[in-house]
């Protein structure tokens, strides 16, 4: 795959769901090891998928991951852990734990490349303790260091998520990709700024 593929602005969660797999695999070389973070399944597939979106995603997460891609566009080191600390606020204990958990894992296991000092001073707060470490913030840092759009770094994101959660493929693309994301208005321009 080309990293012009990945460039692309619009996202046509149809047809492109390799890219966004590519894009995962970019921001979490670890997938595979990913347990559960902020989805948990209760209940049927939809309506869980349904809740969360409703109570998390789309009103805390999507948005954090937004302020986060932009502020790493703009170099901006201590808005991000301020935004870090914001989604340690607005999600619910059990959950916060559990994104963290994720979230160190991947700031642990992997270096910055030399030479951006945004990333590396990141990894030092949240290594430190003096920023949470939430998997959507490190997620969103590493779309923004691959120069991911916004809605490649949200699909790759929802795709975390239901791999964590136990989905498989076919969910993932039907709930997640398709759902969640092919109901997200894409953000103008204007209100993201793409590296």
């Amino acid at each position: 795959m080309s990293d012009a593929v990945i460039q692309q602005e619009h996202v046509d969660t149809g047809s492109d769901l390799g890219v966004i797999v590519r894009a995962a695999e970019l921001c979490n070389p670890f997938l595979d090891a990913l347990g559960e973070v902020t989805l948990s399944l209760r209940g049927a597939v939809a309506s869980s998928i349904l809740n969360w979106n409703a109570s998390l995603y789309s009103r805390v997460i999507r948005p954090a991951m937004l302020d986060v891609r932009r502020e790493y566009s703009l170099g901006g080191n201590l808005e991000i852990a301020v935004i870090d600390c914001r989604l340690e606020s607005l999600l619910p204990k059990h959950l916060a734990l559990q994104s963290r958990t994720e979230g160190k894992r991947l700031t642990c296991g992997l270096l910055p490349p030399r030479g951006d000092r945004l990333l590396e001073r990141y990894r030092a707060m949240v290594l430190s303790g003096e920023s949470p470490g939430h998997l959507a913030v490190i997620h969103a840092l590493r779309a923004g260091l691959f120069s991911l759009p916004p809605r490649v770094m949200e699909g790759s994101y929802l795709l975390q998520e239901g791999t964590g959660a136990g989905l498989d493929g076919r969910d993932i693309s039907r709930f997640l990709i398709g759902g969640v994301l092919g109901h997200v208005e894409a953000p103008s321009l204007g209100a993201v700024s793409v590296v």
